[in-house]
Formats: C-alpha cells, structure tokens, sequence
C-alpha cells in the first residue's frame, strides 16, 4: 500500500492485510491496512461499507445511499514506549474531507485497487492531499 501525502511518497507496506474473507458471495465490508514501519507509529487505512455489495468500480464517499467510505492517516504518538495519543486525519467522513477508492480486483485471494482524498484533522482544521494511493491486500 502506498500514497503521495502533499506530494511526499509514503509506502505502508508493514502488516498490510484486509478484512477476514468474506463468508457470503456478496461483499459488505472492505477493509484495509497497513504500517509504514515494523514500529507501528505511522500507519494508513481504508474502511467500506456499502449495503448492495462490494464489486469493482469506483466509489467516493458521500455519494450513495447506504455507502459508507472513509481513508484514514494516523501517527501515533509515543512515550516510554508507550502509546500516549494518536493524531489522526479523515477523508469523506468529515465535513471539508473527500475520498475516493476504485476496486481494480476482488477476489478470494484478497482487494486491489487505487485511492486518494483530502484528508482533514479529526479535532482541527488542518488538511493533507492524498493522491496516486494504490493497495493490493490479502484477506486475513
């Protein structure tokens, strides 16, 4: 999985997986994740819920009925070792934010595809550009 952020190149590549395999033929859910590295400080995610079913195509949040899309870029902030808070950006579930994926594959092994947005601060009114994101995922 990777993305330019305000133009910088971020690969996520660290644990990349997507939801457990569908049980149904019709897919509900799509979800995937990755690290940028073994640390797990940096990290970028997609989540879909969509009611008629998952194919391949191309979706932007806040454009359906019953379509529920959103990228996220978070960093985690650490001390001790330990997780003290997190600093965490939206795109297509926050007013001023957008988001779009496109399905490329989906299959038993897993989702491909290609995404990008603009991606708001959760408790603020900071923004990031993201563009050329592409992923290949396997299901857990």
């Amino acid at each position: 999985m990777s993305c330019k952020i305000n133009g910088t190149l971020h690969e996520f590549n660290y644990h990349v997986n997507a939801n457990d395999k569908p049980a149904t033929d019709t897919v509900h859910f799509v979800v995937i994740g990755g690290w940028e590295k073994p640390d797990m400080v940096t990290g970028f995610g997609i989540d879909m819920q969509i009611d008629k079913g998952a194919k391949e195509g191309t979706y932007v949040s806040n454009s359906a009925p019953g379509l529920l899309l959103a990228g996220k870029y978070y960093i985690q902030q650490m001390k001790d070792g330990k997780i003290v808070g997190t600093t965490i950006f939206n795109g297509g579930d926050l007013d001023g934010s957008s988001f779009t994926m496109t399905i490329t594959s989906l299959t038993k092994w897993g989702v491909k595809g290609t995404f990008s947005g603009k991606l708001r601060l959760l408790a603020g009114d900071e923004y990031l550009t993201v563009t050329d994101g592409k992923f290949s995922a396997p299901y857990n």
